[in-house]
């Protein structure tokens, strides 16, 4: 009896489930890991990069746009592919450095372009400024050890048969294989012999590598390296004088004429400095300029410091040569085939190999222009329609190369 008393409140409270039960937390829901961020290739930023380049250049765009006028616009750049002459827009935009943003092959009997792909366009010999991804440069990458930071933009350039990259990275120039990327080589711009003054573009002629200086004021030359090793070949001095000193290429230029002369033009190309590649022989044009309305002091001046001159200087000055600052040149076998600047941008001059004198000028259709030139034309054409069957066709006239210098 007194089991049951103490028996039944037992069984009461198991009913009711009290007591010790044990009771489960529900579990979280499994946390889903996020995916690691995709890694950007060097086919991702080309890819960017093109996207850019077309809304500079429109793809298969048969004249040059306006917009190459303006500053800070892509710099048109010459040179001569095999036997044809070949054009680029070349970003010059440090903050986005896209390298050339559109190419043409030009016909050098009428002047009218033919659109390349610039991603696909190399300039042999020439200079393109690219931004550094990490110690890359377009997939040319520089040893781990090489220094990079603070040193700005690379500057890249390919010889001409397209085997070998030159990086020029700060006071350093790094030498690949083209095709597999491998680095080769390693040299300063500096010590003996070496640049001066600050690097600020690259250029690969056959087994020597050119490298551009420029300091902060009115002054500029060029400096030549052997390429397999970085042996100082020293700077390309002007011929004449008591004193031989380096070709200042301020308001002047440098030129890969062709596959064994580079040439340096100083003050507007008043005088044109032609290096040979393999042995170093240097020859001088001299071209005749038309009198300008400058003192002879302040003449000098003008090439030092253009504002410093009266206006009237100034404007003299930049009629006679202003179309040859900055020009650059390839070498025909009777003429010099050149990239006119300032007012005469979009122009190439032909220009005699031994006086410097135009003999002819070849122009560019740019995009503006080219609409209005297609609306004569095909006004033409249509009010010629009825005499056109009796009228004989000529023949077409035949394309000359850039070895020719457009003759």
């Amino acid at each position: 009896m007194g089991t049951a008393r103490w028996l039944v409140p037992l069984l009461a409270l198991a009913a009711c489930g009290g007591g010790n039960k044990k009771t489960h937390p529900k579990k979280p829901d499994r946390e889903v890991e996020a995916a690691p961020p995709k890694v950007e290739t060097e086919a991702d930023r080309e890819k960017k990069r093109h996207a850019e380049a077309l809304e500079i250049v429109e793809e298969g765009s048969k004249c040059l746009p306006v917009k190459l006028k303006e500053d800070g616009a892509p710099e048109l750049q010459l040179a001569a592919v095999g036997t044809d002459a070949i054009l680029c827009a070349v970003d010059r935009d440090k903050d986005r450095l896209l390298g050339p943003v559109g190419c043409w092959k030009i016909d050098l009997a009428s002047g009218n372009l033919a659109y390349q792909d610039p991603s696909s366009t190399v300039l042999p010999g020439g200079n393109v400024d690219v931004n550094l991804d990490d110690h890359c440069a377009r997939g040319y990458c520089l040893p781990k050890e090489a220094k990079v930071a603070g040193t700005g933009p690379a500057h890249m350039s390919w010889n001409l048969d397209g085997t070998k990259v030159a990086v020029l990275v700060g006071d350093e120039v790094h030498v690949f294989d083209a095709s597999s990327k491998a680095h080769e080589t390693t040299f300063s711009v500096r010590g003996d012999k070496g640049l001066t003054n600050d690097p600020l573009a690259v250029h690969f002629v056959g087994d020597t590598i050119f490298v551009e200086g420029a300091d902060q004021g009115p002054y500029s030359a060029v400096w030549a390296f052997k390429a397999a090793d970085g042996s100082p070949v020293g700077p390309i001095n002007a011929l004449g004088g008591k004193e031989e000193k380096p070709v200042s290429t301020w308001h002047g230029s440098f030129s890969v004429l062709d596959k064994t002369h580079v040439g340096l033009a100083e003050k507007g190309m008043e005088t044109l400095t032609i290096y040979e590649v393999d042995t170093g022989k240097r020859t001088k044009l001299v071209r005749k300029v038309a009198k300008v309305s400058c003192k002879p002091d302040e003449l000098d001046a003008f090439w030092h410091d253009a504002d410093k001159v009266t206006d009237k200087c100034k404007g003299s000055v930049m009629k006679a040569s202003g179309h040859l600052m900055g020009a650059t040149a390839v070498m025909g076998s009777k003429s010099l085939l050149v990239l006119l600047r300032n007012d005469r941008l979009g122009e190439l001059g032909v220009l005699d190999a031994k006086t410097l004198a135009e003999k002819k000028s070849i122009k560019m259709p740019w995009c503006d222009s080219a609409k209005a030139d297609d609306g004569e034309k095909a006004e033409k054409k249509d009010a010629d329609a009825p005499a056109k069957d009796s009228k004989k066709k000529s023949a077409p006239k035949k394309a000359s190369d850039p070895e020719e210098g457009g003759q």
